[in-house]
This record gives structure tokens, sequence and C-alpha cells, in this order.
């Protein structure tokens, strides 16, 4: 990916401008190395198309009403701070691909489509 395809991405370098992107709903958000390494392990990844198509197809259509119900109710009780459970919560909408060692781009499902 070169430097100028990157101009229209957002870049995250703490968990506070990666929750007002989340909130905000950037297309593309792009997760650097200073804060990568926070990043993967603080955060709950989001699951891969295949990994989530699995799911679905294994309750037939009903993972996703009970899979949301099961995540907040353990969101809710989670120990953690308000933040992370937030951004828990809003990357659930994103897709995860790493771009290289030193970065990664979230970007929102929907763009899929």
């Amino acid at each position: 990916m070169e430097a100028k395809e990157r101009d229209g991405y957002f870049k995250a370098n703490n968990a506070e401008e990666l929750l007002f992107a989340l909130k905000n709903k950037e297309s593309y958000i792009l997760i650097q190395e200073e804060f990568k390494t926070e990043f993967v392990q603080s955060t709950q990844q989001p699951l891969s198309d295949t990994e989530e198509m699995g799911f679905h197809l294994g309750f037939n259509g009903w993972g996703s009403i009970w899979g949301s119900l099961f995540f907040h109710i353990v969101n809710f009780f989670s120990k953690g701070s308000k933040q992370q459970k937030k951004i828990d919560s809003k990357i659930r909408n994103y897709s995860l691909k790493h771009l290289n060692e030193r970065e990664m781009l979230l970007y929102l499902r929907q763009l899929d489509y």
C-alpha cells in the first residue's frame, strides 16, 4: 500500500483516538506500530469472515442474535475500563487486516458488501 493511498485513512495512535474513530464510524482506521502492540494485547479482535460464517451456519442464523446478547452480558461483567469496553463493543462492526509487521487496518464490514 503506497503512502498516497493512506491519505484518507484515520491513523489511531492510542486508545482515545481509536475510540473517536470508532464512534465516528471512520471507513478505514490504520493502527501503526506504536499502538499496535497495545491494541493486540488489550482489544478483543473481531472474528474473520470465515469464523463468523461458520458460527452463523452452526446456529441456523440465530448465532448473531444469541452471540450479540451473550457478548453484551459478558462485556458488562468483565473487568476493564469503560473505554476498553466501548472499543470492544464498537470494533465488532469492523474487519481486521494485517498489512505488515508494523501496521494493521480496520475497515467497516459494510464496505465488503
